[in-house]
């Protein structure tokens, strides 16, 4: 299975939420008046503070808008060390099945169908059963999946898109205390494959 990351993506988001930041009227009022001012008194010190605290405020404003968008807006970190978790606390399956349709209508209490994913093609994987666990604080889907190629079982889960979160994301991959997560959105819905 081939997962490719695009770096360029954070780029182009940056970018673009960048580039939809301006100025108010005010703070323009307030640069002109400062580049007039220091065009006729020559630069003082006075007007060098004024300045320097102008372009502190300027970072901060900054530094809180990257904060907020990388750590609140793309919080991949911490669902997959939710999912790494889960994954490591190797609980029994509470329906064993190899149907989707079978693991659908045990699991009831979903607010979404569990689906087969595009990722994992019938005839390279075989569902082995799912069970309840919780991703981003609400209730999603915990199954076992089995790689025919290696006969190895991997935990696979799905969820609703948490807030934040890209419809279109292509395969995040992050390494959680040795568990290798892969993240995606298919559907919909977040999917995660730990192993």
């Amino acid at each position: 299975m081939m997962y490719s990351k695009k770096p360029d993506a954070l780029k182009s988001q940056l970018t673009k939420h960048y580039d939809a930041k301006s100025l108010s009227a005010t703070q323009l009022n307030a640069l002109n008046d400062l580049q007039e001012q220091s065009t006729r008194e020559g630069a003082g010190p006075q007007l060098v503070v004024q300045r320097t605290g102008m372009a502190l405020a300027a970072m901060l404003m900054l530094a809180v808008s990257v904060w907020t968008f990388w750590f609140e807006g793309h919080d991949y970190n911490a669902i997959s060390a939710e999912i790494a978790y889960n994954h490591n606390s190797q609980m029994q399956m509470e329906i064993l099945s190899d149907s989707f349709a079978d693991i659908d209508t045990y699991l009831n209490r979903l607010d979404f169908s569990v689906v087969m994913p595009s990722q994992l093609p019938v005839e390279k994987w075989v569902l082995l059963g799912g069970r309840y666990c919780s991703i981003d604080g609400k209730i999603a889907a915990q199954l076992h999946v089995k790689d025919l190629e290696t006969d190895r079982v991997y935990t696979f889960y799905q969820a609703k898109l948490p807030q934040g979160i890209e419809a279109d994301m292509k395969n995040v991959e992050r390494n959680v205390d040795g568990v290798n997560v892969s993240l995606w959105e298919e559907n919909g819905l977040l999917m995660g494959l730990a192993k």
